[in-house]
C-alpha cells in the first residue's frame, strides 16, 4: 500500500465519521425540541459524550488529508477544489455558532429546575435546524465536487443549489414542526381560567 492511498483511506474514514457526528446531532436536535422534561434535555443534549470533539477532529483530517491528495494530484489550480475550500469557510461558523447555542442551553439545564420559557426558546432556536441542514446539503456538495470534479460555473452552482437546499430543508421541517408551548406552560393557564 502506498503512503497516498493510505491518506486517501484515511480521508474517506474521517468523511465518514464526520457524518456519523451529523447524523447524531440531526437525533439530538429531533429529541430536544421534543423535550417535555429537563432530564430529557440533559440526556439529549450530548448523546454521545466528546461528540462535537470527533466533529472538529474530523473535520480537521478531513481538511488536512485533502490538502495533501490536491498537493499530489497538482490539483490546486482547479475550480472545483478551490470552491471546495471555499465551502468548508462558508459551513465553519455555522458550525462555531451552532456549539455556542448549545453550549448555552447545557449551561441553562445546569441551573433549571424544569423546561422553562428561555430554554424552550433556546431548545425552539430556528438556527439550530437551518445550520444544521446548510451544513449537511454543503457537505454532501462537496462529496459531489470531489467526484465529478466540475469547472467554475458547475461548481459554484453545486454549492449554491446546496445552500438553498439547506435552507429549504429547515424552513419546511420548521413549518411542519410548528412551535411547541413550554410544558407545564399550559397547565398554567388552565388553573388561572378556572
Amino acid at each position: 500500500m502506498t503512503f497516498y492511498a493510505f491518506v486517501l483511506f484515511v480521508h474517506i474514514v474521517a468523511v465518514l465519521a464526520l457524518f456519523t457526528a451529523l447524523s447524531f446531532e440531526v437525533l439530538s436536535l429531533f429529541r430536544l425540541r421534543r423535550a417535555s422534561a429537563l432530564t430529557q434535555v440533559h440526556f439529549w443534549i450530548e448523546p454521545v459524550p466528546g461528540l462535537p470533539l470527533v466533529a472538529l477532529g474530523s473535520l480537521l483530517v478531513v481538511f488536512l488529508s485533502g490538502v495533501y491528495l490536491a498537493v499530489r494530484m497538482s490539483a490546486f489550480s482547479l475550480a472545483w477544489l478551490k470552491v471546495t475550500l471555499a465551502a468548508l469557510l462558508l459551513v465553519a461558523p455555522l458550525g462555531v455558532l451552532t456549539g455556542r447555542r448549545v453550549r448555552a442551553i447545557r449551561r441553562d439545564c445546569a441551573d433549571a429546575q424544569g423546561i422553562n420559557s428561555e430554554l424552550l426558546s433556546r431548545l425552539q432556536d430556528p438556527f439550530l435546524k437551518i445550520s444544521l441542514g446548510v451544513r449537511i446539503a454543503v457537505y454532501v456538495g462537496i462529496i459531489l465536487l470531489m467526484v465529478a470534479k466540475p469547472g467554475w460555473l458547475e461548481s459554484i452552482s453545486v454549492v449554491g443549489t446546496c445552500v438553498c437546499l439547506g435552507l429549504l430543508s429547515a424552513r419546511l421541517i420548521l413549518r411542519r414542526s410548528g412551535s411547541l408551548s413550554a410544558p407545564g406552560a399550559d397547565l398554567g393557564a388552565r388553573h388561572t381560567m378556572s
